[in-house]
């Protein structure tokens, strides 16, 4: 780095900015490559030394196995032993009572007891013949012979690391978990709204009107949930209720009946179409819900009750995310609803597969959501499906009804023309978007049926060296719109009495913790004692140096709903040196992924998962520290997005120019990056 304070020492005055940019972008170019060696023969001492150890355990068990060998040989030689002396002793035993039953006293006793006693004389006379005694030489210790045990042969089974390679990962339909695994829903639901609801409880669909009484007795439901399906390839349940729903029988009756009288609440959701279509089911139904305020005023008008309530289409953070598709982005264009091409025919635009009569499975419909450049939607479009395809981080341009081809097309390539702006478009989308566990939770309430989940609570700490830091800390705190619960500091050289009253001026209603060390302290070390007084669900590490976005917070949290990872962080993000007004763009691309680690200024981690890897007691290096801990003990780390945090810096030290891209000049405080 020794280059760069140099290069930057001599740079031209900043009268020049052409030639400025240039010496900048040469430092970037000769640090990021000096910083990747770095990197790379760091990562191969590594290897190193982890072949070393594995060396040493294999030669360690090795000798412990040839030792445990001599042992068991021992013990055999030992055992045989034993069993040649037993029957050598079995062998003397069984001589001398032959020699006794062939001894003249031993026959005199039988020519007594006989009834012929001419034979007595002929019994004394004969000879005795005793085979001679036996030998201890002639029983040897030998092994047994046993028949050997076949080895089942191990077949190979390669599996992936725990904490996957950069951009390795790509979406899968997830399996869990429920966010209240204790309530049990008996649905009558398509499979677009399946996959909405299979994450909330536990969701029952495997039944029909010949079963639904055998459902009702083994599952025990707390609510059937059903909801005016229509016939098409996205129908569920097998299509079983659909004659039952269009009133054609009354099977749903009677099942609506039985719940009744079992105790288990009954709603039906209108999720499209037209009211009339749907009263004669929902009549019979306890609760009915709608997706707008408008659609609930007609169902009142038409049931003549106050019974109905409001479900919006929402998505689910579980399926509906921007975890990237199995080989990236296709680079295509495609349509939803229904678009006019240019007339010349120079705009050849496939629609998205799984809409009209496309029969697509629901699931391979969700990889699809994340495959184009960019959808076309037109007037026509639902807006149910673009929302799940914004909420993929897939852009959406809308059309306005009656737009010529020519003008679509002069506005999609005026998208595809500018990517920053297609990702930044993207990104507020996704952000836009609502999930539906919370808005699940007054429509529980209302039911009467208890719903408990985990509450998510933030506990932001940091570490303050001085009343500047400070300051600049609460103003981030106090920036967002998903407040904390608790902020925890440890700060250096500062009055206690006078942070606590200036924290709490600034952030009034927030639980504040905060310490005050007398002889300086690492920031590693103080981070880990904020860390073990913070009492919420999760932990923001926050560095108040660093400039954090309103969103920040809301933003970082929702992946928790949307992955299994325990740390999220930013791998990719914007740093800025105020010295030179230069920003960089940190690992562009590294974004939505599993990756080996992000940036410890960014850190929102599972309270208990950080108490238990704990922060190493250094200044700088703390966060390469904690992501060398999470890759040795398994734990996933997920990077999000690179916006609403810029890393402040008086200068590129250490791994901050690693794969950086050289953004441009921007004032001392780029705000206008806080998006």
């Amino acid at each position: 780095m020794s280059e760069l304070s140099e290069s930057a020492a001599g740079q031209p005055e900043r009268s020049d900015p052409a030639a400025l940019r240039r010496a900048l972008a040469e430092a970037v170019e000769r640090a990021a490559g000096a910083a990747e060696l770095t990197r790379l023969i760091a990562d191969y001492q590594r290897r190193l030394e982890e072949v070393a150890r594995a060396e040493a355990e294999a030669v360690t068990k090795t000798r412990e196995a040839e030792a445990r060998l001599k042992t068991a040989e021992r013990q055999n030689r030992q055992l045989a032993k034993q069993l040649a002396e037993q029957r050598y002793q079995t062998e003397v035993a069984n001589w001398k009572l032959a020699s006794l039953q062939d001894s003249r006293w031993s026959k005199l006793g039988d020519a007594i007891h006989s009834k012929n006693p001419g034979s007595v004389a002929k019994t004394l006379k004969a000879p005795t013949r005793k085979r001679p005694a036996p030998r201890r030489s002639d029983f040897k210790p030998e092994i047994p012979v046993v028949d050997e045990a076949k080895a089942i042969p191990a077949a190979p089974q390669p599996k992936p690391p725990q904490v996957s390679a950069p951009l390795a990962e790509h979406f899968v339909v997830p399996k869990g978990p429920t966010a209240r695994p204790y309530m049990t829903v008996a649905a009558i639901v398509d499979r677009q709204t399946e996959a909405l609801l299979r994450y909330e409880w536990r969701l029952v669909t495997n039944f029909g009107p010949d079963n639904w009484e055998a459902m009702l007795d083994q599952q025990r439901p707390h609510v059937l949930f059903v909801e005016s399906v229509r016939p098409g390839p996205r129908q569920g349940n097998g299509g079983r209720w659909l004659e039952a729903l269009a009133g054609e029988t009354r099977a749903l009756r009677h099942l609506v009946a039985a719940c009744r009288k079992r105790g288990i609440k009954t709603v039906f959701w209108h999720s499209g179409g037209a009211v009339s279509r749907g009263v004669p089911a929902a009549e019979h139904f306890e609760w009915v819900l709608t997706t707008t305020e408008a659609r609930a005023r007609e169902w009142r008008s038409a049931l003549r009750h106050d019974r109905i309530g409001v479900l919006p289409h929402a998505i689910q953070p579980r399926v509906h995310n921007p975890i990237p598709a199995e080989g990236g982005r296709t680079g295509e264009i495609v349509t939803l609803g229904t678009v006019t091409p240019p007339g010349d025919g120079s705009a050849a635009w496939r629609p998205l597969a799984g809409q009209g009569d496309d029969d697509t499975p629901y699931d391979d419909v969700l990889t699809a959501y994340r495959q184009p450049a960019l959808v076309i939607a037109g007037a026509d479009a639902e807006p149910r499906t673009i929302g799940e395809v914004t909420a993929c981080g897939t852009p959406v341009l809308q059309v306005r009804a009656g737009a010529k081809g020519e003008e679509i097309v002069a506005a999609a390539e005026m998208f595809m023309a500018d990517a920053e702006r297609l990702a930044r478009e993207a990104h507020l989308a996704w952000r836009a978007g609502a999930g539906v566990t919370p808005l699940l939770d007054p429509i529980l309430d209302t039911l009467g049926v208890p719903s408990v989940r985990g509450s998510g609570v933030i506990t932001a700490v940091a570490a303050v060296a001085g009343q500047a830091e400070l300051d600049h800390l609460l103003a981030q705190v106090s920036r967002q719109i998903d407040r904390p619960g608790q902020l925890v500091i440890v700060a250096e050289g500062l009055d206690a009495g006078l942070v606590d009253k200036t924290v709490r001026q600034a952030c009034p209603g927030l639980d504040v913790v905060v310490r005050v060390t007398e002889e300086p302290i690492t920031r590693g070390a103080a981070l880990d004692r904020a860390v073990r007084l913070a009492d919420g669900d999760h932990v923001a590490v926050l560095d108040p140096r660093d400039l954090y976005g309103e969103h920040y917070l809301a933003d970082l949290v929702r992946h928790f709903a949307s992955t299994d990872a325990e740390v999220l962080g930013k791998a990719s993000f914007y740093a800025h040196l105020p010295g030179t007004g230069a920003t960089l763009l940190r690992q562009p691309g590294a974004e939505h992924r599993f990756l080996p680690e992000v940036a410890g200024g960014t850190v929102l981690a599972r309270r208990q998962t950080l108490t238990d890897l704990g922060l190493a007691d250094v200044s700088e290096e703390w966060g390469e520290v904690l992501m060398r801990q999470c890759r040795t003990d398994g734990v996933r780390v997920y990077s999000a997005d690179r916006y609403s945090y810029v890393c402040v810096r008086d200068s590129a030290e250490g791994a901050l120019l690693s794969s950086a891209r050289l953004e441009g000049y921007v004032p001392a405080e780029p705000l206008a990056l806080l998006l």
